[in-house]
């Protein structure tokens, strides 16, 4: 249920007007926006590369970064989301063929280590592969999931 719930996060990006701007390029084009979702939260919108689009959206509340959604491959489709809580990251949502699917999971301990990284390779929506992580990054178990 979970990774279904990441696979959608991934593939709404419609935003409409990313926010008021707050910065312009050098060529007088914006390229960085401020949106206000509560008293407590806001968006932080920028264009790493100049078409005019948001390609970063950070999300903060109290000050504080609790997401950020990055589209890599600039076709406006979200391909990576982070998730921080107190400001260390703490789950990584990935589509690495830029279909608009996950296939990858990651989970980190504190530290910033990878503690599980959950693997959906076939796309379908559910995690098929489990894999368990030790402190110094070493694979402790697998788990395959029947079809």
């Amino acid at each position: 249920m979970l990774f279904t719930v990441l696979v959608f996060a991934l593939a709404s990006c419609s935003r409409g007007a990313p926010g008021r701007v707050t910065h312009r390029a050098s060529d007088g084009r914006p390229d960085q926006w401020v949106r206000r979702i509560s008293p407590t939260e806001y968006q932080l919108a920028i264009d790493t590369n100049g078409d005019g689009r948001p390609d970063v959206i950070k999300t903060f509340r109290n000050d504080a970064v609790v997401e950020v959604e990055i589209d890599r491959d600039f076709n406006g489709a979200v391909d990576l989301v982070q998730q921080y809580v107190n400001g260390v990251l703490v789950r990584e949502t990935r589509d690495d063929n830029f279909d608009g699917k996950a296939e990858t999971v990651r989970h980190f301990r504190p530290d910033g280590t990878v503690a599980i990284i959950e693997r959906d390779p076939s796309e379908r929506g559910a995690i098929d592969v489990v894999e368990y992580y030790d402190k110094s990054g070493r694979l402790t178990r697998r788990e395959v999931r029947p079809k």
